[in-house]
């Protein structure tokens, strides 16, 4: 009886540590799902911003008449790029 007893009781304990081990994972779990969503959302605001200043950008474009949009091309241009390198980086963290 005496083994048995034992027996039971390392596997109680042992029952304990593994629940305690699955709380622990499943805190960590929780933490990196609210790291994760945090970094989805900075990303979202990132591409929405992105969005935003490509609308400013194309409605400039187009309130622009030809003489005025030969000086501003080259800079347009510049501005638009950068929003699509910021794009993809705001997508490569999605990824």
């Amino acid at each position: 009886m005496a083994l048995k007893e034992e027996f039971q009781k390392q596997l109680e304990n042992q029952l304990a540590v593994w629940q305690a081990q699955i709380g622990e994972y499943q805190a960590r779990a929780a933490q990196a799902q609210t790291e994760a969503r945090a970094n989805y959302e900075k990303s979202a605001a990132t591409l929405r911003e992105n969005v935003e200043q490509t609308r400013k950008l194309l409605s400039q474009v187009q309130q622009t008449n030809e003489a005025a949009w030969k000086d501003m091309q080259s800079a347009t241009q510049r501005s638009f790029e950068e929003l699509q390198k910021g794009w993809a980086a705001a997508l490569g963290r999605f990824l």
